[in-house]
């Protein structure tokens, strides 16, 4: 015969066990499910952190392909240059008489220009940049208040790079800039000042604006002053920026229709 207290051990003892193999499965299971999780996160991690990787590569790609485009760029930018003095086209001769020279004369005997020259004038040009350059216009700007006075040359042929160019400036009735304008925001067509003195050889009697195109599109602008002495003071070579880059022929081109707006109607 079983003893009374044996039977009652086996009797809950049963259930016990179950409980506890029930507990090891469900904290094996935890464990288990903490495992997966931890792996999870991992991968999400790993999976945030490669995209955060491939995302700063291509950033850092398309910054070097755009250096190296404005590297490329800069390094086929054209400038150009006035090679010598301003020459006139019509012949002058000289009196053996009179000791004097007849015929209308560019440059006046003070070392001046003579604004109403009304024939071509010649500027000999250099590009001494490594890049060709399109779509060049050029105005010759001076103290004359008309913009009528003034010299200009639209749709030069194409310069290559290191290449000369001869361009034929004239007056024109379709000029409207005005001395104060700018192309790029800083110097003046034609900068008036009152006391030629002050300059002393240096004084400018003549503004040289000239812009032109790159084979990129890109417009540029050269500034030069030209002197009492027929020499060239480089003032300004640019880029031409901003939202409103025009270059000289789109600005005037901008000014004429503007006044053709402001114009009142008969």
């Amino acid at each position: 015969m079983i003893p009374t207290h044996s039977l009652f051990a086996k009797i809950c003892g049963a259930p016990i066990a179950a409980f506890i193999g029930i507990a090891n499965v469900v904290a094996q299971l935890a464990v288990a499910g903490v495992a997966i999780w931890a792996v999870l996160a991992s991968l999400h991690a790993n999976t945030k952190q490669i995209a955060s990787s491939e995302i700063q590569l291509s950033r850092q790609i398309e910054e070097s392909r755009r250096l190296a485009t404005e590297e490329r760029q800069y390094q086929s930018r054209p400038i150009i240059v006035p090679k010598k003095q301003i020459i006139q086209m019509t012949p002058t001769y000289y009196n053996m008489n009179t000791g004097q020279s007849q015929g209308e004369r560019f440059h006046t005997s003070d070392h001046g220009i003579n604004w109403a020259y009304d024939h071509t004038i010649r500027i000999p040009l250099l590009n001494m940049g490594n890049g060709p350059a399109f779509n060049l216009h050029a105005v010759l700007y001076g103290p004359q208040a008309s913009s009528h006075s003034q010299f200009v040359s639209w749709d030069n042929e194409p310069v290559e790079a290191k290449g000369p160019l001869d361009i034929n400036l004239v007056h024109s009735t379709e000029f409207r800039l005005l001395h104060d304008e700018s192309i790029d925001g800083k110097h003046p067509l034609y900068e008036r000042t009152p006391d030629p003195s002050a300059h002393s050889e240096e004084y400018q009697i003549a503004c040289l604006t000239l812009t032109y195109h790159d084979l990129f599109g890109k417009k540029h602008v050269s500034i030069y002053h030209y002197t009492m002495q027929y020499q060239w003071i480089h003032a300004a070579t640019s880029e031409i920026s901003g939202g409103g880059s025009f270059d000289l022929k789109e600005l005037n081109d901008r000014k004429k229709q503007d006044l053709k707006l402001s114009a009142p109607h008969s």
